[in-house]
């Protein structure tokens, strides 16, 4: 797997933002437990996203304490007693019950007046009492609508600057990928030139271009080839540069040349056995079945 190849695909950055589908989410994570560079990549990914959402944090604006609180409009709140409470009664203040005066009745055998029954019930007057509970939802009701409108607010300017933290983003990226290119060449090229495994062929400059010099590492066991170009004069619009060795007297194609050489260890094509020369020629863009001599820049000797 091109592993450098993954981590530039931008899928890392997507997975920090949560874009990515499920399926992407769990691939990332599944790559990042196999590979320690992406691990190590997105873990970098997830800092410089933090430290952006810190750098451009938003505090809550002063004002809307202020404009909450001047919403919650409470009624003074009466103490009132087990007592008290008992002898309130919900109910219709019209709804009067009242007893007619019974009529007298005389009795002969009893000379004593009769009594006269009057059985009225007092009127109570009711109130309807609201719970403080119920107060104080309609606060939170009031708040939560306010923090809401004040988060859709900051939702939107989140959603907006996305363009701009994008930017940021690949500019990080591109930054960090640039040092990340020259710790690479600079290890790969010492470790080169360090491994016994790898035959080391200087190429010097041709009568087409004496200033050139190209070094190539040849491992003679696997037959790998890698490229370190010192001094290279770009390739026209339309051409490329391409690599040779010759075995048993005939030339063997090993790959084209990056464009963007500079600054790289190119790997090329394996090579066969028996090489006894390496050459790189001007060709036509995407290579030729055989060199052009009149078009060869380096040319060095296996010794």
């Amino acid at each position: 797997m091109n592993i450098q190849a993954y981590i530039e695909s931008g899928i890392l950055e997507e997975y920090v933002l949560g874009t990515v589908s499920p399926q992407e989410k769990q691939e990332v994570e599944c790559m990042s437990h196999i590979y320690p560079e992406i691990k190590e990549e997105l873990l970098r990914t997830e800092s410089a996203l933090e430290e952006y959402a810190l750098k451009h944090q938003t505090s809550p604006p002063a004002s809307l304490k202020e404009s909450i609180f001047a919403k919650m409009n409470f009624d003074s709140l009466e103490d009132i007693d087990d007592t008290q409470a008992d002898e309130l009664t919900i109910g219709n203040a019209d709804n009067i019950i009242q007893l007619e005066t019974p009529t007298i009745i005389s009795q002969p055998v009893n000379t004593e007046e009769p009594k006269i029954i009057e059985d009225v019930f007092d009127r109570v007057e009711t109130r309807e009492v609201i719970p403080f509970w119920a107060k104080l939802a309609v606060a939170a009701a009031v708040l939560l609508g306010l923090f809401a409108g004040w988060s859709a607010v900051q939702m939107t300017e989140y959603k907006g600057s996305n363009e701009q933290l994008a930017a940021e983003m690949n500019e990080v990226k591109t930054e960090m990928a640039g040092l990340k290119q020259g710790f690479d060449y600079n290890h790969s090229l010492a470790g080169l030139y360090q491994n016994p495994s790898y035959k080391v062929v200087k190429m010097a400059g041709m009568p087409k271009s004496p200033e050139s010099a190209v070094s190539a590492f040849w491992n003679q066991q696997t037959n790998e080839v890698y490229v370190d170009v010192q001094k290279l004069p770009a390739a026209p619009t339309g051409k490329q540069y391409q690599l040779w060795t010759i075995v048993d007297g005939k030339p063997v194609d090993v790959g084209m040349l990056d464009s963007q050489f500079s600054g790289k260890v190119l790997k090329m094509k394996e090579t066969k056995p028996g090489a006894v020369a390496f050459a790189i020629t001007l060709e036509k863009e995407g290579g030729v079945p055989s060199p052009t001599m009149e078009e060869m820049y380096v040319m060095g000797k296996v010794s």
